[in-house]
C-alpha cells in the first residue's frame, strides 16, 4: 500500500507540473511512472495467479477446443496467450499495460483541460475501481479500453466502427456485448439539467424497487447473447451483495444528479462523457444486486476519469466548486483505505511486488 501511496502522490505532482508550458512534460513522464509501476507488478492482485497459471496450463496444450462450455476464457485472449508464448506471461503483461496507459494518456490529454490533469491522475490512481481493481482483472481491463477507444465514434454517429470496437473487445471479455447499446447515444442531443436529475433519481431507486424483475431481464439477456457461463456472478452476488443505506448511498445520487445537471453546459463531446458517466451510475443498484451487473458498470465508469475535472470546471459557485472538489477526494481517499482493509483485496494488494522477485523469466 505505501509504495502505491508514494507513486501515486509522485505522479499526481508531475500531472499537476504539466499545467506549465515549460514543464509539460511533466504528465507524460507521470503516466511513465504509472506504466512501470504496472508493467513489473507480480503477484500483485487477486487474479494475478490465475492468469500465470492459465498462461502455463493453454499454452503446454497443443490442440485447445475454443468452444469449451467449462471455461470463461474468451478466444481472443487465449489467442494473446498462444502469441506471447515464446516471451513469456510477464512479456504479456508489459505489452498490455503499455496499451491500457497509451488509451488513458490519449482519453487524458483528449477531453480534459491541462489545469486538470493531477485530478485525473488522482481519480485513477486512488479509486479503487480504476488501477487497482484494473491491475486484477486483465481481460475485461483490456476489453474497457478497447470500449474506451469507441467514444468517439460514438460521437461522430460512427455506429458501425463504434460497435466494432465493442465486439473487438468482447473477444478478451464477453461481457462487453452488452454495451453495443451504446453506439447510438451519439444520436442522442437531449441536454440533461433539471429533468435529466429528476429522470436519473426516479430510475435509480426504480432499480431498487423492481430488482427482482431486473434480474430476471438481465438473466435472459446473458441467455440470448451467449453469456450464460457468467450466470454464476448473478448467484454469487444475489447472496452476498447488501444494499448499504447511508452516506456513501446518498453520495451517489448526490454526484450522479450534478452530473446530470451539468451536463447542459458542455459542448455536445463533453456531453457524451456526461451521458455515459451517468448511465454508469444505474449499474449501483444493479451492483448491489449481482457482481456482474457491477463490473458491466465499470465499463461506464471509466469515463469518470474526465467527467468529474469537467463538472468541477464548470461549476459557478466557488464555495460549491471547492466543497465538490473536496467531497470527491475524500470519498475517493475512503475507498482507498477501504479497499486495503477488504478482506476481498487486502492480502493480495497490501504488498507490492516485481518480476525482479522471481527467479526465473515466466
Amino acid at each position: 500500500m505505501i509504495e502505491t501511496i508514494v507513486i501515486g502522490l509522485i505522479c499526481v505532482c508531475l500531472a499537476y507540473l504539466g499545467r506549465y508550458r515549460r514543464l509539460s512534460w511533466g504528465f507524460g513522464a507521470a503516466m511513465t511512472i504509472l506504466f512501470v509501476f504496472l508493467a513489473i507488478r507480480y503477484e500483485w492482485g487477486n487474479d494475478y495467479r490465475q492468469y500465470i497459471d492459465k498462461f502455463t496450463v493453454y499454452n503446454s496444450i497443443d490442440e485447445f477446443n475454443y468452444s469449451d462450455p467449462n471455461e470463461r476464457w474468451e478466444d481472443g485472449w487465449i489467442f494473446l496467450y498462444r502469441i506471447f508464448k515464446p516471451f513469456g506471461f510477464f512479456s504479456l503483461v508489459i505489452v498490455l499495460t503499455a496499451f491500457e496507459i497509451s488509451v488513458y494518456y490519449w482519453f487524458i490529454k483528449k477531453y480534459i483541460p491541462k489545469e486538470w490533469y493531477l485530478f485525473a491522475v488522482f481519480i485513477y490512481v486512488f479509486n479503487p475501481n480504476f488501477m487497482l481493481t484494473q491491475s486484477s482483472m486483465m481481460r475485461q481491463t483490456l476489453a474497457m479500453c478497447i470500449v474506451l477507444l469507441s467514444i468517439p465514434y460514438i460521437y461522430k454517429k460512427k455506429v458501425i466502427i463504434a460497435a466494432l470496437f465493442i465486439l473487438f473487445a468482447s473477444l478478451f471479455h464477453s461481457s462487453a456485448k452488452i454495451l453495443l447499446p451504446i453506439v447510438f447515444l451519439g444520436f442522442v442531443n437531449w441536454r440533461m439539467g433539471k429533468k435529466g436529475v429528476i429522470i436519473g433519481v426516479v430510475l435509480f431507486f426504480a432499480i431498487l424497487l423492481f430488482k427482482n424483475i431486473v434480474t430476471s431481464i438481465i438473466e435472459n439477456t446473458l441467455s440470448v447473447t451467449g453469456l450464460g457461463k457468467y450466470t454464476y456472478y448473478l448467484e454469487e452476488g444475489k447472496e452476498e451483495s447488501k444494499l448499504e443505506s447511508g452516506i456513501g448511498f446518498v453520495y451517489q445520487i448526490i454526484i450522479m444528479s450534478m452530473i446530470l445537471y451539468y451536463e447542459k453546459r458542455q459542448d455536445r463531446k463533453d456531453g457524451l462523457i456526461f451521458k455515459i458517466t451517468a448511465l454508469s451510475f444505474l449499474f449501483v443498484p444493479l451492483g448491489f444486486i449481482a457482481q456482474l451487473i457491477a463490473r458491466i458498470g465499470m465499463y461506464l465508469q471509466v469515463s469518470m476519469i474526465a467527467t468529474y475535472p469537467l463538472m468541477i470546471r464548470t461549476i459557478n459557485n466557488r464555495i460549491v466548486r471547492a466543497g465538490t472538489l473536496f467531497i470527491i477526494m475524500f470519498f475517493t481517499i475512503y475507498d482507498f483505505f477501504s479497499f486495503f482493509n477488504s478482506e476481498i483485496w487486502r492480502d493480495s494488494f497490501i504488498e507490492y511486488h516485481t518480476i525482479f522477485e522471481s527467479f526465473i523469466w515466466r
